[in-house]
């Protein structure tokens, strides 16, 4: 089996596929699932794994009295035991025109790793739900479940092209409002937005899940091979800057590229999100089984 998109090629081919079923989405904290599942559940439910006791009061089945119990001492206590249940993983990637740069593109290899995170989740019989934040508009794929899901998900995902100016605040906003279930939340993007990254950070710290921030950043930007004078065009506003670039010029670069780097993972650690950086020429295999295996967010 291959995923497969048109005109591009297999997006995750089927050695690959083998691999990412022998890993899993780990969770850090047990939330409630919205169905049966493969996780343990805070409730207790009805599977054979036995959990607790806890004395009987008026209105309990009596079918889980333990008679046992009642000979022995004279109580009434039931039996309870362990549910399971699933987990919803929520990946959301930025599909403005700004990841729309780089050799690779930003967005190709969003795109790629969403894909594989997601199949990841399927094979795992937990929930997977997408949200492609366009401008301040979010698409979103319907909540799925199960490996038969594959194919949708990735027609979902290959559908898409960037378009728009970044606005995460807004479409993070919609996303959630949506998607109410808490669970494993994933966010890819570069965060370059006008309005801030703190926004939409503060907006997925409020559903009270897992977070894991994905920073990515094209090859081009991380070094820039730049020299004499030039138009700079930004690629959502289309607005042009002329510079003439000299040492002085691209030792400030840095020092602001380092700057945003450490604001956003200053504050990713600072309200309990996970931050990873990660470069577009990266391989999605080594994020997966190097940086994202570390960092928890795989097991």
């Amino acid at each position: 089996m291959s995923l497969v998109a048109p005109d591009t090629g297999p997006i995750l081919d089927a050695a690959f596929l083998r691999r990412l079923e022998r890993m899993a989405i780990s969770v850090k904290k047990v939330h409630l699932g919205a169905a049966k599942g493969e996780r343990r559940s805070k409730r207790k439910g009805t599977s054979m794994e036995f959990a607790d006791y806890r004395g009987y009061v008026q209105g309990d089945d009596l079918r889980h009295v333990d008679w046992n119990i009642y000979s022995r001492l004279d109580e009434l206590c039931l039996k309870l035991f362990q549910e399971f249940e699933d987990i919803t993983l929520h990946l959301l990637l930025d599909a403005s025109l700004s990841m729309n740069f780089g050799t690779p593109r930003k967005f190709e290899f969003g795109r790629k790793l969403l894909a594989a995170l997601g199949y990841i989740g399927l094979a795992g019989y937990d929930r997977v739900s997408i949200g492609l934040l366009m401008g301040g508009r979010v698409e979103a794929l319907t909540p799925v479940r199960g490996k038969a899901s594959a194919n949708k998900m990735l027609a979902f995902l290959q559908d898409i092209a960037p378009e728009g100016s970044t606005s995460l605040d807004e479409a993070v906003r919609t996303y959630a409002l949506r998607q109410r279930s808490r669970g494993v939340y994933v966010i890819i993007s570069d965060f370059m937005d006008e309005q801030g990254f703190e926004g939409p950070l503060r907006r997925l710290c409020a559903t009270r899940s897992d977070i894991y921030v994905i920073q990515v950043l094209a090859p081009e930007e991380i070094t820039p091979q730049l020299s004499g004078d030039l138009k700079l065009i930004d690629s959502e506003s289309e607005s042009a800057t002329e510079i003439s670039v000299s040492r002085a010029l691209m030792k400030r670069y840095f020092q602001n590229r380092d700057a945003f780097i450490e604001q956003v993972r200053t504050y990713c650690l600072g309200h309990g999100m996970s931050h990873f950086l990660v470069s577009s020429q990266t391989p999605v295999e080594n994020v997966l089984l190097d940086v994202l295996r570390r960092g928890g967010l795989i097991r």
